[in-house]
C-alpha cells in the first residue's frame, strides 16, 4: 500500500493536487475543491498536533478492524465518519490553500514514521507507518473525488 511517506506516491499526490481546479465537479458527495483542501489541511494539522478532535464513535477503532481500514477495505464514497473538526476550515484564496497544504505534506513527511503520532479519532491508536499509509489514501480518495 502507498505511503506519503514514499516519495514516489508523495510526488503523485502533489502532481495531482496541482491539476485540481477550484471549480471541479464532485464524483459524489457535497464536498467542493476549496472544501476539501481546508479538510485535507485540518486532517493533517490534527496529526502533528496542532489541533484536537473528538473521537467518532465506531468500531474501525477496533485494531483488527482499524488495520484493514486503513491498509486494505475500500472506503465509502460520501458517508465516511470525519470529526467536525476536520470538517471547520475555510479556503478564502485558492492558490494560497494549495501552498499551505503542501507545507503541511511536508511537514508531515519530516515527522517520519517513527514520530509522535497522536490517535486517530476514527482509527484510533495507529503506527507511524499506518499514518503515512491513512494520510496517502485519504487523499487519493478526495482527489479521486474530483476526478484527479
Amino acid at each position: 500500500m502507498a505511503s506519503l511517506f514514499e516519495e514516489t506516491a508523495r510526488s503523485t499526490i502533489l502532481r495531482r493536487l496541482d491539476q485540481l481546479t477550484p471549480d471541479a465537479t464532485p464524483r459524489w458527495g457535497r464536498m467542493r475543491p476549496p472544501e476539501m483542501l481546508a479538510h485535507q489541511e485540518e486532517t493533517l494539522r490534527y496529526a502533528l498536533r496542532e489541533i484536537d478532535a473528538a473521537p467518532v464513535a465506531s468500531p474501525l477503532a477496533w485494531p483488527l478492524v482499524s488495520w484493514l481500514g486503513v491498509h486494505v477495505m475500500p472506503w465509502p464514497k460520501g458517508k465516511a465518519q470525519s470529526p467536525a473538526e476536520f470538517l471547520a476550515g475555510r479556503c478564502e484564496d485558492w492558490e494560497a490553500k494549495r501552498t499551505s497544504l503542501k507545507g503541511y505534506i511536508a511537514r508531515f513527511v519530516a515527522q517520519g514514521p517513527a514520530g509522535d503520532w497522536p490517535a486517530s479519532p476514527v482509527f484510533g491508536r495507529l503506527s507511524g507507518k499506518s499514518w503515512g499509509v491513512l494520510a496517502w489514501r485519504h487523499f487519493d480518495h478526495h482527489l479521486k473525488q474530483f476526478g484527479v
